[in-house]
């Protein structure tokens, strides 16, 4: 009997691993972790956050095979690499921003007040209000005095925006140099900082990257307890973004997303032994 080739084309599409499933089955012991470890949390978010930012033990997990140099943290490093790579290759875009480790390290700007600076005479005062979320801006207020103290440019809004802030006519209306000095203090008070996770200046002494198959991941020496919590965070954040897209239904799940599932998987495979 002749082997019917449609036959054998199925066959080989059912031989491929589809790894998004893969991924959503390594993602609900995870899950089913955080929710009893932080069970006084009232969110995702919130549990996420403290997986991040707290010693636990995926963190801890994810710390040890970095400083590491055995097989599976040589493995570990390889699928980081991977997983890395298929981001910056194809991307893909939460609503916090595109997934990547490029920036999704961000924290609140502890910097919200610059208090009466003064630069050539002038004094600048410029305050950050924040809301309950991270980037939520409430008021921004700036004021120019000029060296009696007398106030002579009032600007405030609901946001941090610096194109806002540059349309508006009294501002149009100083000196170019007091616009630049506004800009630059404007800017310190960012309400996000990000971190990009991935280290190019290299340093030896001590070590301030991890290399990890071409590229260099951050790496705080600093920090004794966890000096790969900049790492540590990024990849919490990018695995919790991709279970978002998908859980979401925006995930188009074609070869190449397939591709950075795959390495995603492989990456919370080797944290979860840390739940045993």
């Amino acid at each position: 009997m002749p082997v019917n080739t449609e036959n054998i084309r199925r066959w080989i599409e059912q031989s491929d691993i589809d790894y998004i499933t893969q991924f959503i089955k390594a993602w609900i012991p995870f899950n089913a972790w955080y929710n009893a470890e932080y069970n006084n949390l009232d969110s995702d978010r919130a549990k996420i956050n403290a997986i991040k930012n707290r010693s636990n033990s995926i963190r801890n997990r994810a710390n040890a095979l970095l400083e590491g140099n055995g097989q599976d943290s040589e493995e570990f490093k390889s699928v980081l690499a991977a997983l890395h790579s298929e981001l910056l290759n194809n991307q893909i875009d939460s609503q916090i921003g595109r997934i990547w480790f490029n920036d999704i390290v961000k924290s609140f700007n502890p910097d919200n007040l610059i208090n009466n600076e003064v630069h050539r005479t002038i004094q600048y005062f410029l305050r950050r209000t924040d809301g309950t979320r991270l980037g939520e801006v409430t008021q921004m207020l700036v004021v120019l005095r000029d060296r009696n103290g007398i106030e002579f440019f009032n600007y405030h809004h609901t946001e941090y925006d610096l194109a806002h802030l540059q349309a508006n006519q009294n501002f149009q209306g100083l000196s170019a140099s007091q616009q630049e000095n506004v800009r630059l203090c404007f800017n310190r008070l960012k309400p996000v900082v990000i971190t990009n996770a991935i280290e190019i200046h290299l340093e030896t002494q001590p070590f301030n990257h991890y290399p990890c198959d071409g590229f260099n991941f951050k790496r705080d020496a600093t920090d004794a307890h966890c000096p790969a919590h900049i790492v540590c965070k990024g990849l919490i954040e990018i695995l919790y973004q991709l279970r978002n897209v998908l859980f979401h239904g925006e995930l188009v799940p074609n070869e190449l997303n397939q591709n950075v599932y795959k390495n995603a998987y492989f990456c919370l495979k080797y944290l979860l032994p840390s739940l045993r």
